[in-house]
């Protein structure tokens, strides 16, 4: 057996001199001192010598006292470089984080050596374990590279190869490209090969699909989603066998979505050419009506990305609503792969969104605008290969379109800083998409991405007219409406929405119709969180037959079965009436109805309203005159719209408009070159942490008078966050971890219990100056009903474990499994409880499933675990 010792450093980063080491031997022996020279002693004897980001960090400051030892510096194996390739299906080892070794420990690097000796040899098992044509290739790829070659070396493993590209091609047939060149990679790119071949590897041999590339590897090879990209993302023209499968558009909408063929405007397929356009990573704009099946459009091509290269697509969407709504639709059909991140979500919400992320279980990312200027949301889509952006409601870009919003302007400039970020000389493709079909609005889309990022976006535009759609107008006053729309409800006795144009009236009109017996909500924007989305679950589940709501609902909702429209107000613009009514008759084998009722006094109303979104030139100079104030002593500051407003001498007249306002004036002033607005940054830290080490920081909390259990218990992960996060391989970028909404996010403690926390450890002299579970109980229910039903789905959920095998692909029928569970004593079991259990199972990676394109009551499933 070979010798081999496991070091690790501490070093000064302002001497560049090393102030700690420890290392360990395969016999147990150790050291742990600051004294260069005493190591040198302690490995004399040692042939190999094996850290963990060795080669980057440690062998730089221990260089040139490795002379005098008899370690031969090509002997040097570094278990950072080979994680990704031994451990594809799972993104980090259980004893790495990226390019981390996990530690609640801030100064041990003798502990750090012992995790770098545990972690190799569990990567010389899973070598070991590994499919021997894959161990040839990745050996014929890495053999002589400086990275690489120690690991072979202490293998004693040095198989004969003739040709690596011939191997390549047995090994991986039907899943890579037939004409792709693999010879110039083989030459060029060998260590990026390498990895995409690891982690396709992994897909072939156990299906799993949740695994990605490590924001590590991404960063220091940024070549691997070229050649990932070249190899299973680009349609060759003279077709093969991977092609004409897994990157046709046709079989990509048959398994999600169990369709034949894509839908056709007036007998042209601009669905089918659009998606064709994506799969080619072209950028387009699409122009399809309300309901004219947008969503599969971006969709298809993002759920056949996020398999074949594991991309994520990110799809911006002005409305919260239009993002939940399109997860929970893509869960009932047993897609898991896309998760928000938005307002509706409470805190443990968001970080699981933001987990599955980062882990790969995601590969679409439905996020608003505004998302864009968090520092968290831009270290998600870094850390991540991004397939594509989407951007939905595409008109809000145009100032002549009718909803035009000020953070869309932010798109292109993020986008280009990712790209910049990634390093990337190929453009990341862009899908706009849109129901207005208004000249201008088009041109102001195409500028606008031709001047930010060179794309030339592909047009695709379907004309708007809704056959199935019958419009009427009724000339009412303001008493006669609310009979008038009462008299429609009865009439037609169908799923109804009733649009106002006033939040105040949503709710007077949804209660006047629910004391006369009519099963009726109100719905509108700055609506509460909870409100909002119950209200929005139980009309698109079918318990609200009439939804009365401002502009704000609808867009996006799938909801096919409404039958009525009813314009108590009438629209903002003619394209948000085509928009608004559109949302009836989604389904084209169903009539519906629009109705508008119109009195003389709407106009002047109308206008009215026009005039209070208007900002004048003067505000405009007011916001830059509060901006100069603000800079007067420093060039970069962070303000809340609020507070520029009220330097401004803006009063609360303005109202809950402010804010849109505020960002209006700034973004014209950033387009006439004035300044220059960044992303959000809170200006509350966490970053000097004073005991040595967690276990002390720990202590004090425990006997802290300052805290109540519960904020112990979240002042202890707090700590053990931040000291994780101090692991001092980190990588440049990272020191912002300790910034708040960072630790916020990723713990899933509400904000403002964080930065309480934090000033309680600043108090008790843990930190210096320079997840709790949330839980909402119905009052009306019983104490042990919360139990009840963990306890039914907990049965469930060993029912159908032990139904599954290890078997691949072995067939199941939802509905005979739904019998069997009955018949075994399962209590309020049903098809729909199956399927939400069995989408569990999946993101959490216990189960492989494959739905059928053929039935949504069959599914190809296999235990993991």
């Amino acid at each position: 057996m070979k010798q081999i010792a496991f070091i690790d450093t501490e070093v000064n980063p302002k001497s560049n001199r090393v102030v700690d080491i420890g290392g360990i031997k395969e016999d147990g022996s150790y050291y742990h001192n600051s004294s260069v020279s005493g190591f040198a002693r302690f490995i004399n004897g040692t042939e190999f010598l094996c850290g963990h980001n060795i080669l980057s960090h440690d062998i730089k400051y221990l260089n040139s006292d490795l002379r005098h030892s008899d370690v031969n510096i090509d002997c040097i194996i570094d278990t950072l470089h080979l994680s990704p390739l031994l451990f594809p299906t799972v993104p980090y080892h259980s004893l790495v984080k990226d390019d981390k070794l996990q530690t609640e420990e801030l100064n041990n690097p003798l502990n750090d050596a012992k995790k770098a000796r545990d972690l190799f040899f569990d990567e010389v098992d899973a070598f070991s374990n590994a499919d021997e044509k894959l161990k040839r290739i990745l050996y014929g790829l890495l053999h002589d590279k400086r990275e690489f070659e120690a690991f072979f070396r202490f293998l004693s493993y040095e198989p004969n190869i003739t040709s690596l590209e011939k191997e390549i091609r047995q090994k991986f047939t039907g899943e890579v490209c037939e004409n792709a060149n693999l010879n110039r990679m083989i030459s060029d790119q060998p260590i990026e090969l390498a990895y995409c071949l690891a982690l396709i590897s992994a897909h072939c041999s156990d299906g799993i699909h949740h695994s990605i590339t490590p924001p590590w590897v991404l960063k220091n090879y940024p070549d691997v989603e070229k050649v990932m990209y070249q190899i299973r993302n680009s349609p060759c023209i003279y077709g093969c066998e991977y092609c004409n499968s897994k990157l046709d558009v046709h079989e990509g909408l048959k398994k999600y979505f169990g369709y034949d063929s894509y839908r056709s405007f007036d007998g042209v397929s601009l669905q089918e050419r659009a998606v064709k356009a994506a799969i080619h990573n072209k950028s387009l704009l699409a122009v399809f009506p309300t309901g004219g099946g947008k969503s599969i459009t971006f969709q298809v091509p993002a759920l056949m990305q996020g398999e074949t290269t594991r991309g994520l697509t990110v799809i911006i969407s002005p409305l919260q609503s239009l993002m939940k709504d399109q997860v929970d639709n893509l869960e009932e059909k047993g897609i898991t792969e896309s998760v928000t991140v938005n307002g509706l979500l409470d805190p443990i919400e968001r970080a699981k969104a933001l987990e599955r992320v980062e882990n790969g279980s995601a590969n679409l990312l439905y996020i608003s605008p505004e998302s864009l200027r968090s520092k968290t949301i831009e270290r998600l889509i870094l850390n991540r290969k991004i397939s594509r952006f989407v951007i939905d409601e595409a008109h809000c870009f145009s100032s002549w379109g009718q909803d035009f919003r000020v953070d869309y302007l932010y798109i292109g400039d993020f986008i280009k800083k990712v790209q910049e970020l990634k390093q990337s000389d190929a453009p990341i493709p862009v899908s706009c998409f849109t129901a207005t079909a208004k000249q201008k609005v088009i041109e102001d889309i195409r500028i606008y991405f031709k001047e930010k990022l060179s794309l030339e976006l592909e047009l695709f535009t379907a004309k708007t007219r809704r056959r199935n759609l019958q419009y009427k107008v009724f000339k009412k006053n303001d008493d006669e409406k609310y009979y008038k729309v009462r008299e429609l409800i009865e009439e037609n006795n169908c799923p109804t929405i009733v649009y106002v144009s006033r939040t105040k009236r949503a709710y007077e009109i949804a209660k006047k119709l629910k004391d006369d017996g009519y099963n009726a909500r109100p719905f509108h924007g700055k609506m509460e969180a909870k409100e909002k989305t119950e209200n929005q679950n139980a009309f698109i589940a079918g318990e609200v037959s009439v939804m009365v709501a401002t502009s704000a609902f609808g867009m996006g909702v799938d909801k096919k079965d409404v039958g009525m429209v009813i314009h108590y107000d009438i629209s903002d613009s003619l394209e948000n009436y085509v928009q608004e009514a559109g949302r009836a008759g989604r389904d084209e084998n169903i009539m519906a109805d629009c109705y508008v009722l119109y009195s003389e006094e709407d106009l002047d109303k109308h206008f009215v309203l026009l005039n209070q979104t208007k900002l004048s030139i003067k505000e405009i100079q007011q916001v830059w005159k509060a901006v100069k104030g603000i800079t007067k002593f420093r060039s970069k500051v962070s303000n809340s719209a609020l507070e520029i407003a009220r330097k401004a001498g803006w009063d609360g007249t303005i109202g809950q408009q402010l804010e849109t306002r505020v960002k209006t004036a700034i973004s014209a002033l950033e387009d006439s070159g004035y300044l220059k607005r960044g992303q959000n940054m809170p200006k509350i830290y966490a970053n000097s942490i004073i005991p040595k080490n967690a276990e002390t920081a720990i202590q004090k909390i425990e006997v802290s008078n300052r805290f109540n259990e519960q904020q112990k218990q979240t002042a202890t992960r707090i700590i053990k966050k931040l000291f994780s996060s101090k692991s001092r391989k980190k990588a440049q970028d990272e020191a912002a971890e300790s910034r708040v909404d960072y630790i916020s996010d990723h713990l899933g403690v509400v904000k403002k219990d964080v930065i309480d926390i934090i000033n309680g450890l600043k108090e008790e002299k843990i930190l210096a100056d320079t997840k709790d579970l949330t839980a909402f109980i119905n009052r009306g229910d019983t104490k042990k009903q919360s139990i009840r039903v963990f306890e039914r789905f907990r049965k469930l959920e060993k029912f159908l474990i032990s139904k599954f095998s290890e078997t691949p692909n072995e067939i199941y029928n939802i509905k005979e499994l739904n019998e069997e569970a009955e018949t075994e004593g399962c209590e309020g079991v049903s098809p729909n409880n199956i399927r939400l259990l069995l989408n569990y199972l999946a993101i959490k990676k216990w189960i492989n499933r494959k739905n059928s394109p053929n039935s949504k009551n069959h599914a190809k499933l296999r235990l993991l675990e």
